[in-house]
């Protein structure tokens, strides 16, 4: 009996402890996707910022509910996991013309100088 017993309790207290560690693990990994993403767009954004590249092509992948908006000189790149919105930006000398993808994958991201413009243009990758 005293075993049924702890044992329904180890049930009732542990699935839900375990299911928000699933959860949170999620809501991280999905974090840390977009991160690497935002960092790797912003790095070749800066390469071509500084003239070290006259165009350059990446490979990332963008994840569920990434957005991007160029305003000027400014590049914002945002995500939106589970209500919350995370964002990260970066500023440059050359103004930026952006057409962003419109939906989670696999992109090849090139990067263009055209009149002192930098053009980021994504096409998408079946894999």
């Amino acid at each position: 009996m005293l075993i049924a017993v702890g044992l329904s309790t180890a049930v009732i207290i542990g699935v839900p402890v375990l299911l928000y560690a699933i959860n949170t693990m999620s809501y991280s990994t999905h974090l840390q996707d977009a991160q690497m993403a935002a960092g790797d767009i912003f790095n070749a954004t800066e390469r071509m910022d500084l003239g070290e590249v006259d165009n350059l092509t990446i490979r990332v992948h963008i994840p569920t509910g990434m957005s991007m908006v160029a305003d000027g000189y400014t590049l914002t790149i945002s995500v939106l996991i589970d209500g919350q919105t995370t964002s990260w930006f970066d500023s440059y000398v050359h103004q930026i013309v952006i057409n962003p993808p419109t939906e989670a994958g696999y992109y090849d991201i090139e990067f263009t100088m055209v009149s002192n413009v930098i053009n980021i243009t994504y096409k998408w990758i079946h894999l």
